[in-house]
Protein backbone atom coordinates (compact mmCIF):
# COMPACT_ATOMS: atom_id res chain seq x y z
CA UNK A 1 0.00 0.00 0.00
CA UNK A 2 1.30 3.14 -1.30
CA UNK A 3 0.95 6.23 1.43
CA UNK A 4 2.77 9.59 1.83
CA UNK A 5 4.42 9.99 5.24
CA UNK A 6 6.00 12.78 6.76
CA UNK A 7 7.87 12.23 10.52
CA UNK A 8 8.35 15.43 12.42
CA UNK A 9 10.91 15.86 15.45
CA UNK A 10 12.84 18.14 17.64
CA UNK A 11 16.28 16.96 18.35
CA UNK A 12 17.80 16.98 21.55
CA UNK A 13 18.76 20.81 21.52
CA UNK A 14 22.14 20.45 23.34
CA UNK A 15 22.68 17.57 20.05
CA UNK A 16 21.88 20.57 17.61
CA UNK A 17 23.69 23.21 19.26
CA UNK A 18 26.99 20.96 19.27
CA UNK A 19 26.11 20.23 15.59
CA UNK A 20 26.37 23.58 14.74
CA UNK A 21 29.35 24.79 16.56
CA UNK A 22 30.89 22.05 14.49
CA UNK A 23 29.45 22.99 11.11
CA UNK A 24 29.18 26.27 11.50
CA UNK A 25 29.53 26.65 7.29
CA UNK A 26 26.67 24.07 6.63
CA UNK A 27 24.23 26.66 7.11
CA UNK A 28 24.89 28.55 4.13
CA UNK A 29 24.08 24.96 2.09
CA UNK A 30 20.50 24.71 0.32
CA UNK A 31 17.48 22.46 2.30
CA UNK A 32 18.22 19.50 1.06
CA UNK A 33 22.00 19.46 1.47
CA UNK A 34 21.58 20.58 5.25
CA UNK A 35 18.75 18.23 5.61
CA UNK A 36 21.36 14.99 4.39
CA UNK A 37 23.91 16.39 6.16
CA UNK A 38 21.96 16.64 9.52
CA UNK A 39 20.76 12.90 9.31
CA UNK A 40 24.20 11.28 8.11
CA UNK A 41 25.26 12.29 11.89
CA UNK A 42 23.27 9.34 13.02
CA UNK A 43 21.17 10.84 16.22
CA UNK A 44 18.48 9.33 17.67
CA UNK A 45 15.89 7.42 14.98
CA UNK A 46 17.70 9.93 12.30
CA UNK A 47 16.22 9.16 8.68
CA UNK A 48 15.88 5.47 9.38
CA UNK A 49 12.44 4.75 9.20
CA UNK A 50 11.86 7.08 6.56
CA UNK A 51 14.48 5.50 4.51
CA UNK A 52 13.18 2.26 5.44
CA UNK A 53 9.48 2.72 4.77
CA UNK A 54 10.61 4.14 0.91
CA UNK A 55 11.87 0.78 0.13
CA UNK A 56 8.24 -0.91 1.39
CA UNK A 57 6.33 1.54 -1.04
CA UNK A 58 5.84 4.43 0.86
CA UNK A 59 6.47 8.30 -0.35
CA UNK A 60 8.67 9.56 3.10
CA UNK A 61 9.94 12.44 4.32
CA UNK A 62 11.80 14.09 7.62
CA UNK A 63 11.06 17.63 9.09
CA UNK A 64 13.20 18.63 12.09
CA UNK A 65 10.91 21.39 13.97
CA UNK A 66 13.89 22.76 15.46
CA UNK A 67 16.90 22.63 13.61
CA UNK A 68 15.94 25.97 12.72
CA UNK A 69 19.04 27.20 10.25
CA UNK A 70 17.79 24.35 8.27
CA UNK A 71 14.04 25.18 8.62
CA UNK A 72 15.04 28.58 7.83
CA UNK A 73 16.29 27.84 4.31
CA UNK A 74 13.31 25.75 3.57
CA UNK A 75 11.05 28.44 3.84
CA UNK A 76 13.61 30.80 1.85
CA UNK A 77 13.97 28.25 -0.71
CA UNK A 78 9.71 27.78 -0.55
CA UNK A 79 8.40 31.71 0.00
CA UNK A 80 7.34 31.24 3.48
CA UNK A 81 6.83 33.91 5.69
CA UNK A 82 6.30 31.50 8.79
CA UNK A 83 8.85 31.65 11.86
CA UNK A 84 10.16 29.24 14.48
CA UNK A 85 7.92 26.06 14.65
CA UNK A 86 4.78 27.52 12.63
CA UNK A 87 7.32 26.43 9.72
CA UNK A 88 6.54 23.13 9.84
CA UNK A 89 2.41 23.92 9.25
CA UNK A 90 3.57 25.52 5.66
CA UNK A 91 6.18 22.48 4.75
CA UNK A 92 3.10 20.42 5.71
CA UNK A 93 0.45 22.44 2.97
CA UNK A 94 3.27 21.34 0.42
CA UNK A 95 3.76 18.28 1.12
CA UNK A 96 0.29 17.45 1.50
CA UNK A 97 0.84 13.94 3.38
CA UNK A 98 -1.54 11.11 4.16
CA UNK A 99 0.29 10.28 7.61
CA UNK A 100 1.77 12.95 9.80
CA UNK A 101 3.85 11.14 12.18
CA UNK A 102 4.78 13.59 15.36
CA UNK A 103 8.23 12.17 16.95
CA UNK A 104 7.59 15.17 18.79
CA UNK A 105 4.20 14.85 20.82
CA UNK A 106 5.43 17.18 23.77
CA UNK A 107 5.46 20.48 21.23
CA UNK A 108 2.59 19.17 19.18
CA UNK A 109 -0.42 17.75 20.67
CA UNK A 110 -3.87 19.09 21.63
CA UNK A 111 -5.48 22.03 19.65
CA UNK A 112 -2.33 22.34 17.28
CA UNK A 113 -3.38 18.55 16.08
CA UNK A 114 -7.12 19.26 15.59
CA UNK A 115 -5.95 22.50 13.76
CA UNK A 116 -3.63 21.28 11.63
CA UNK A 117 -6.60 18.82 10.39
CA UNK A 118 -8.71 21.50 9.06
CA UNK A 119 -6.06 23.11 7.42
CA UNK A 120 -4.77 20.38 5.99
CA UNK A 121 -7.36 18.14 4.38
CA UNK A 122 -4.68 15.52 2.89
CA UNK A 123 -4.64 14.35 5.79
CA UNK A 124 -6.03 10.83 6.72
CA UNK A 125 -3.52 10.11 10.02
CA UNK A 126 -2.03 12.08 12.35
CA UNK A 127 0.08 9.63 14.88
CA UNK A 128 1.77 10.44 18.12
CA UNK A 129 4.86 8.91 20.06
CA UNK A 130 5.58 8.99 23.84
CA UNK A 131 8.55 7.20 25.17
CA UNK A 132 9.39 9.62 28.43
CA UNK A 133 7.56 11.04 31.83
CA UNK A 134 4.29 12.08 31.13
CA UNK A 135 0.97 13.40 33.19
CA UNK A 136 -2.54 13.31 32.79
CA UNK A 137 -2.09 17.02 31.30
CA UNK A 138 -0.12 15.44 28.92
CA UNK A 139 -2.45 12.43 28.36
CA UNK A 140 -5.42 15.01 27.42
CA UNK A 141 -3.40 16.53 24.65
CA UNK A 142 -2.79 12.87 23.64
CA UNK A 143 -6.15 12.44 22.70
CA UNK A 144 -6.02 14.29 19.30
CA UNK A 145 -4.13 11.72 17.52
CA UNK A 146 -5.38 8.65 15.79
CA UNK A 147 -3.50 6.62 18.27
CA UNK A 148 0.25 6.40 19.80
CA UNK A 149 3.35 4.66 19.09
CA UNK A 150 4.90 4.02 22.40
CA UNK A 151 8.66 2.57 23.47
CA UNK A 152 7.02 0.57 26.57
CA UNK A 153 4.70 -2.17 27.55
CA UNK A 154 4.26 0.50 31.02
CA UNK A 155 2.99 3.22 28.59
CA UNK A 156 1.24 0.94 26.81
CA UNK A 157 -0.95 0.13 29.74
CA UNK A 158 -1.28 3.60 31.18
CA UNK A 159 -2.35 4.65 28.02
CA UNK A 160 -4.84 2.43 27.41
CA UNK A 161 -6.47 2.74 30.83
CA UNK A 162 -6.77 6.44 29.72
CA UNK A 163 -8.31 5.30 26.52
CA UNK A 164 -6.05 5.73 24.21
CA UNK A 165 -5.49 3.84 21.18
CA UNK A 166 -1.63 2.61 21.21
CA UNK A 167 0.74 0.37 20.09
CA UNK A 168 4.11 -0.70 21.93
CA UNK A 169 7.31 -0.40 19.18
CA UNK A 170 10.48 -0.68 20.78
CA UNK A 171 13.65 1.09 20.00
CA UNK A 172 16.44 -0.48 17.79
CA UNK A 173 19.50 -0.29 15.81
CA UNK A 174 20.58 0.87 12.35
CA UNK A 175 22.73 -2.19 10.76
CA UNK A 176 24.40 0.88 8.59
CA UNK A 177 25.85 2.33 11.09
CA UNK A 178 28.44 -0.61 11.67
CA UNK A 179 30.81 0.31 8.37
CA UNK A 180 30.95 3.42 9.43
CA UNK A 181 32.24 3.65 12.97
CA UNK A 182 35.81 2.04 11.37
CA UNK A 183 36.21 5.35 9.48
CA UNK A 184 38.41 7.77 11.49
CA UNK A 185 37.66 6.26 14.38
CA UNK A 186 39.95 8.50 17.54
CA UNK A 187 38.64 6.43 20.26
CA UNK A 188 40.81 4.28 22.41
CA UNK A 189 39.93 0.93 24.03
CA UNK A 190 38.19 1.62 27.30
CA UNK A 191 37.04 -1.28 29.68
CA UNK A 192 33.57 0.34 30.85
CA UNK A 193 32.12 3.12 28.71
CA UNK A 194 28.64 5.10 29.92
CA UNK A 195 27.64 7.71 27.20
CA UNK A 196 24.26 9.39 28.26
CA UNK A 197 23.20 11.85 31.07
CA UNK A 198 22.26 12.85 34.83
CA UNK A 199 18.81 14.31 34.51
CA UNK A 200 17.80 15.34 38.43
CA UNK A 201 14.15 14.71 40.67
CA UNK A 202 12.09 11.69 41.23
CA UNK A 203 11.94 11.06 37.63
CA UNK A 204 15.18 11.24 36.65
CA UNK A 205 18.32 9.22 37.26
CA UNK A 206 18.59 9.14 40.79
CA UNK A 207 19.44 5.39 40.64
CA UNK A 208 22.15 5.57 38.01
CA UNK A 209 23.73 8.30 40.07
CA UNK A 210 24.24 5.91 43.22
CA UNK A 211 25.18 2.79 40.71
CA UNK A 212 28.06 4.81 39.08
CA UNK A 213 28.94 6.52 42.43
CA UNK A 214 29.28 2.64 43.73
CA UNK A 215 31.57 1.91 40.41
CA UNK A 216 33.81 4.79 40.93
CA UNK A 217 34.47 3.61 44.20
CA UNK A 218 35.24 0.01 43.37
CA UNK A 219 38.14 1.55 41.23
CA UNK A 220 36.75 -0.06 37.71
CA UNK A 221 38.27 1.77 35.09
CA UNK A 222 35.07 3.71 33.83
CA UNK A 223 34.74 6.28 30.91
CA UNK A 224 32.56 8.95 30.97
CA UNK A 225 30.91 10.94 28.60
CA UNK A 226 27.86 12.86 29.92
CA UNK A 227 25.63 15.89 30.16
CA UNK A 228 25.20 16.34 34.01
CA UNK A 229 22.35 18.88 34.20
CA UNK A 230 23.09 21.65 36.36
CA UNK A 231 20.50 24.65 36.89
CA UNK A 232 21.93 28.30 38.21
CA UNK A 233 20.28 29.14 41.75
CA UNK A 234 18.68 32.34 40.05
CA UNK A 235 17.21 29.90 37.32
CA UNK A 236 16.28 27.42 39.91
CA UNK A 237 14.40 29.45 41.48
CA UNK A 238 12.50 31.25 38.98
CA UNK A 239 11.72 27.89 37.55
CA UNK A 240 10.64 26.61 41.21
CA UNK A 241 8.37 29.20 41.40
CA UNK A 242 6.47 29.10 37.97
CA UNK A 243 5.90 25.46 39.01
CA UNK A 244 4.08 26.51 42.24
CA UNK A 245 2.34 29.26 40.75
CA UNK A 246 1.19 26.58 37.62
CA UNK A 247 0.31 24.05 40.55
CA UNK A 248 -1.88 26.92 42.05
CA UNK A 249 -3.51 27.68 39.09
CA UNK A 250 -4.33 24.09 38.34
CA UNK A 251 -5.74 23.11 41.45
CA UNK A 252 -8.19 25.94 41.36
CA UNK A 253 -9.34 24.55 38.06
CA UNK A 254 -7.36 27.65 35.36
CA UNK A 255 -5.83 25.05 33.94
CA UNK A 256 -5.58 27.29 30.44
CA UNK A 257 -4.41 30.39 32.00
CA UNK A 258 -1.48 28.06 33.32
CA UNK A 259 -1.09 26.86 29.85
CA UNK A 260 -0.70 29.93 27.98
CA UNK A 261 0.99 32.70 31.04
CA UNK A 262 4.51 33.40 29.77
CA UNK A 263 6.91 32.14 32.59
CA UNK A 264 4.38 29.41 33.41
CA UNK A 265 3.56 27.63 30.99
CA UNK A 266 6.55 25.76 30.67
CA UNK A 267 6.01 24.12 34.22
CA UNK A 268 2.52 23.12 33.37
CA UNK A 269 3.46 19.88 32.46
CA UNK A 270 6.00 19.18 35.38
CA UNK A 271 5.63 16.22 37.26
CA UNK A 272 7.23 17.73 40.95
CA UNK A 273 9.50 20.73 41.48
CA UNK A 274 12.63 21.34 39.15
CA UNK A 275 15.72 20.66 41.49
CA UNK A 276 19.87 19.83 40.90
CA UNK A 277 21.61 16.45 41.04
CA UNK A 278 22.72 16.08 44.20
CA UNK A 279 26.35 15.66 45.45
CA UNK A 280 27.60 14.58 41.99
CA UNK A 281 31.22 15.74 42.52
CA UNK A 282 33.20 12.51 42.24
CA UNK A 283 31.01 11.85 38.47
CA UNK A 284 32.14 15.22 37.90
CA UNK A 285 35.45 14.84 38.16
CA UNK A 286 35.65 12.01 35.47
CA UNK A 287 33.23 12.98 33.18
CA UNK A 288 34.25 14.06 29.58
CA UNK A 289 31.42 15.97 27.10
CA UNK A 290 28.76 14.30 25.77
CA UNK A 291 29.05 12.39 22.92
CA UNK A 292 26.44 12.62 20.62
CA UNK A 293 25.42 10.14 17.03
CA UNK A 294 28.04 8.81 14.86
CA UNK A 295 31.13 9.86 17.25
CA UNK A 296 28.80 8.28 20.18
CA UNK A 297 28.63 4.82 18.05
CA UNK A 298 32.89 5.14 17.59
CA UNK A 299 33.14 5.38 20.79
CA UNK A 300 30.92 2.40 21.76
CA UNK A 301 33.13 0.66 19.47
CA UNK A 302 35.69 0.36 21.51
CA UNK A 303 34.23 -0.88 24.62
CA UNK A 304 34.47 -3.66 26.27
CA UNK A 305 31.46 -2.93 28.07
CA UNK A 306 28.46 -0.76 27.09
CA UNK A 307 26.68 0.45 30.59
CA UNK A 308 22.73 1.35 30.98
CA UNK A 309 20.56 2.65 34.20
CA UNK A 310 17.23 3.47 32.76
CA UNK A 311 15.79 6.61 34.45
CA UNK A 312 13.07 5.72 37.23
CA UNK A 313 10.39 6.90 35.19
CA UNK A 314 11.28 3.46 32.74
CA UNK A 315 9.83 1.80 36.37
CA UNK A 316 10.10 -2.43 35.92
CA UNK A 317 10.19 -2.14 32.11
CA UNK A 318 13.59 -2.37 30.07
CA UNK A 319 12.34 0.13 27.01
CA UNK A 320 15.24 2.92 26.41
CA UNK A 321 17.48 3.17 23.42
CA UNK A 322 20.79 2.63 24.55
CA UNK A 323 20.02 -1.72 25.10
CA UNK A 324 20.05 -1.69 21.22
CA UNK A 325 22.54 1.08 20.66
CA UNK A 326 25.31 -0.77 22.76
CA UNK A 327 24.18 -4.21 21.82
CA UNK A 328 23.94 -3.49 17.81
CA UNK A 329 27.36 -2.08 18.04
CA UNK A 330 29.31 -5.35 19.48
CA UNK A 331 29.50 -4.25 22.81
CA UNK A 332 28.59 -6.09 26.03
CA UNK A 333 25.83 -4.49 27.41
CA UNK A 334 25.06 -4.58 31.84
CA UNK A 335 22.36 -3.09 31.89
CA UNK A 336 19.40 -2.91 35.13
CA UNK A 337 17.15 -5.81 35.41
CA UNK A 338 13.80 -5.82 34.17
CA UNK A 339 11.18 -7.48 33.79
CA UNK A 340 10.37 -7.71 30.49
CA UNK A 341 14.44 -7.98 29.31
CA UNK A 342 14.15 -11.58 28.27
CA UNK A 343 11.50 -10.37 25.80
CA UNK A 344 14.39 -8.20 23.84
CA UNK A 345 17.39 -10.30 25.11
CA UNK A 346 18.26 -13.27 26.86
CA UNK A 347 20.09 -12.68 30.34
CA UNK A 348 23.66 -13.33 31.03
CA UNK A 349 23.89 -14.98 27.21
CA UNK A 350 23.30 -12.08 24.97
CA UNK A 351 23.24 -9.05 28.07
CA UNK A 352 24.27 -9.26 31.24
CA UNK A 353 21.98 -7.83 34.11
CA UNK A 354 22.04 -6.45 37.56
CA UNK A 355 19.84 -5.63 40.38
CA UNK A 356 21.68 -3.74 42.71
CA UNK A 357 24.67 -1.78 42.40
CA UNK A 358 27.16 -4.62 44.53
CA UNK A 359 25.86 -7.20 41.71
CA UNK A 360 26.77 -4.72 38.92
CA UNK A 361 30.17 -4.18 40.14
CA UNK A 362 30.49 -7.62 40.93
CA UNK A 363 29.30 -8.81 37.29
CA UNK A 364 31.39 -6.01 35.43
CA UNK A 365 34.61 -6.97 37.57
CA UNK A 366 33.84 -10.60 36.41
CA UNK A 367 33.60 -9.76 32.78
CA UNK A 368 36.90 -7.90 32.69
CA UNK A 369 38.40 -10.72 34.36
CA UNK A 370 36.75 -12.83 31.50
CA UNK A 371 37.22 -11.55 28.13
CA UNK A 372 36.04 -14.63 26.04
CA UNK A 373 32.93 -15.44 28.04
CA UNK A 374 32.37 -11.40 27.78
CA UNK A 375 33.47 -11.26 24.38
CA UNK A 376 30.90 -14.10 23.66
CA UNK A 377 27.70 -12.37 25.35
CA UNK A 378 28.80 -9.45 23.09
CA UNK A 379 28.60 -11.09 20.20
CA UNK A 380 25.47 -12.70 20.71
CA UNK A 381 23.60 -10.00 21.65
CA UNK A 382 25.01 -8.24 18.46
CA UNK A 383 23.56 -10.97 16.78
CA UNK A 384 20.46 -10.79 18.55
CA UNK A 385 19.75 -7.23 17.92
CA UNK A 386 20.95 -6.86 14.07
CA UNK A 387 18.45 -10.17 13.73
CA UNK A 388 15.63 -8.89 15.67
CA UNK A 389 15.76 -5.47 16.76
CA UNK A 390 17.07 -3.22 13.63
CA UNK A 391 15.17 0.02 12.13
CA UNK A 392 14.22 -2.54 9.27
CA UNK A 393 11.83 -4.61 11.17
CA UNK A 394 10.77 -1.67 13.01
CA UNK A 395 9.49 0.14 10.44
CA UNK A 396 7.89 -3.05 8.82
CA UNK A 397 5.78 -3.24 12.16
CA UNK A 398 5.17 0.62 11.67
CA UNK A 399 3.93 0.62 7.99
CA UNK A 400 1.90 -2.30 8.72
CA UNK A 401 -0.14 -0.96 11.02
CA UNK A 402 -0.36 2.34 9.35
CA UNK A 403 -1.73 0.06 6.12
CA UNK A 404 -4.62 -1.11 8.56
CA UNK A 405 -5.67 2.05 9.89
CA UNK A 406 -5.65 3.86 6.79
CA UNK A 407 -7.75 0.75 5.61
CA UNK A 408 -10.49 1.64 8.56
CA UNK A 409 -10.97 4.92 7.40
Amino acid sequence: MSYRFVKITSLYRDFLKHYYHLNPNIKSENYEVQLNHLMAQCFGWADYYSEHLKSLGAESYEIVANAFPLQNEWAKENGSSATGLDIVVDQLKKLKPDVVFFQDSYKFNGNFITELRAKIPSIKLIIGFCCTIFNNQYLEQFRAFDFMFVCSPLFANRFKEFGLKTYTIYHAFEESILERVKINNPYPEVDFLFVGSFIPGADGHVVRKQIVDELIASKINIEIYSNILTIKPLDLFLRGSAYIASEILKKTGLNSLAKSLPGIKKAYYLNEIPKNVENISAIKKITKPPLFGLEMFKALYHSKIGFNVHGTAAEGYAANMRLFEVTGIGSCLVTDWKKNINDLFEEDKEVVTFKTAAECTEKVKWLLDHPSEREAIAKAGQNRTLRDHNYKIRAEFMHNIICEELLSK
